[in-house]
């Protein structure tokens, strides 16, 4: 690892990490190479004598890292080893203003009570947006206290297929939000949803007061 790892390249570390352990491969991540100072690889897999050092990057990362076209020459002619490299895709970010900020816990709850008070109002389609915003928020705080940067990234729920992946957030809190985001998603970007239950609505704010809590309890 010559720089340090984006959100994606860390959650893409992890898997291969799990799918190399499946092929019965010894696994170790951040791993300093006596033969290559100042470097250490993301992860090296070893098993029968073989030896596998592999990175994951994206584009833009491996621009930014133009030795390690030299590493893997290094590595490769090392008896017994060899280097993968595991191209990850570039996320499309979100413009936002410049001092934008993640969301404070009061912030949160704030945005949990508006979202009830707007559904009390028969605003259903304002009071969804506001109860995802907030268990978006809380869900980011959490993947940030991971250890993840905030990439501030475009993609609908890649806050949450974090979260989900580092264990943050359950896999029945997770498909709940991916069923409820088709909604969201209709609704930010202009379209009509005659068919918004009274179910979803109050399913969403239940959800968000449920990642906060968790994502706060995580955090002490």
């Amino acid at each position: 690892m010559v720089s340090s790892a984006t959100g994606n390249e860390y959650l893409r570390i992890r898997e291969a990490a799990d799918e190399y352990r499946g092929k019965g491969y010894e696994v170790s991540q951040e791993v300093p190479l006596d033969f290559l100072p100042g470097f250490r690889a993301d992860l090296v897999a070893r098993k029968d004598g073989e030896v596998r050092v592999i990175e994951v990057k994206s584009r833009s990362s491996l621009a930014a890292n133009p030795q390690i076209g030299e590493m893997a020459r290094v590595i490769e002619q090392k008896p017994g080893w060899t280097f993968e490299l595991l191209l990850v895709a570039e996320p499309h970010r979100l413009r936002t203003p410049d001092d934008s900020r993640p969301a404070k816990t009061a912030d949160v709850d704030e945005r949990i009570d508006q979202a009830a008070k707007a559904l009390a109002a028969g605003l259903s389609g304002a009071a969804l947006m506001l109860a995802w915003s907030a268990a978006e928020a809380s869900a980011r705080k959490a993947v940030a206290a991971e250890g993840i940067a905030d990439e501030r990234v475009a993609a609908g729920g890649h806050t949450f297929d974090q979260a989900v992946f580092l264990g943050v957030i359950s896999r029945d809190t997770y498909q709940q939000l991916a069923e409820i985001r088709r909604y969201r998603d209709a609704l930010a970007h202009g379209l009509d949803v005659p068919d918004l239950d009274e179910k979803t609505v109050p399913r969403l704010i239940d959800l968000a007061r449920q990642i906060e809590s968790e994502c706060s309890e995580g955090a002490t």
